[in-house]
């Protein structure tokens, strides 16, 4: 029996997932940020910017993503914020649309504010010939040392 376990697990081993063979998905995008109300010392206002991700495929329908943004707000002072993010990517069964959530921050570059983040999103990818394109929302709520906002951002970009 022992011996049987031991080929079965070698066996299994010799065969990579398909997900192993994947190559890395990166993107780059635009990144259209809104804050609609104040909530402690984040400012509400619009926000434009640059947005990267690169993500690693678990399986056919999971993926491992990090991304980083940087925005500026459009009204006022135009704060720099930095938006890092890892989140999980799930393809839904048109293999077009896409659900991703996990967590980051709002950290504005200058000045106090902003905090960690819970994110929960949906998106389209359009294929091309090879690449796709991308356009996705993906509400954040920001929690504060004080208080709790929410920031919805709005994207669109290319997937290498």
């Amino acid at each position: 029996m022992r011996a049987l376990l031991v080929l079965l697990a070698a066996l299994v081993a010799a065969f990579p997932a398909v997900a192993q063979t994947s190559p890395a998905r990166i993107g780059a995008g635009i990144d259209a940020v809104i804050v609609p109300v104040r909530a402690g010392d984040v400012d509400p206002g619009v926000g434009l910017g640059v947005r990267g991700r690169v993500a690693l495929p678990v399986n056919a329908d999971l993926s491992a993503a990090a991304s980083a943004g940087l925005s500026a707000n459009l009204a006022g002072n135009a704060e720099l914020t930095a938006t890092p993010q890892v989140s999980l990517i799930v393809t839904l069964a048109d293999r077009r649309k896409y659900l991703l959530g996990g967590f980051g921050g709002f950290v504005p570059l200058s000045g106090g504010g902003g905090g960690a983040t819970v994110h929960v999103g949906f998106g389209t990818a359009v294929p091309l010939s090879e690449t796709s394109l991308y356009f996705e929302v993906n509400p954040a709520l920001v929690v504060g040392s004080s208080e709790t906002t929410v920031v919805i951002p709005a994207r669109v970009g290319v997937i290498f």
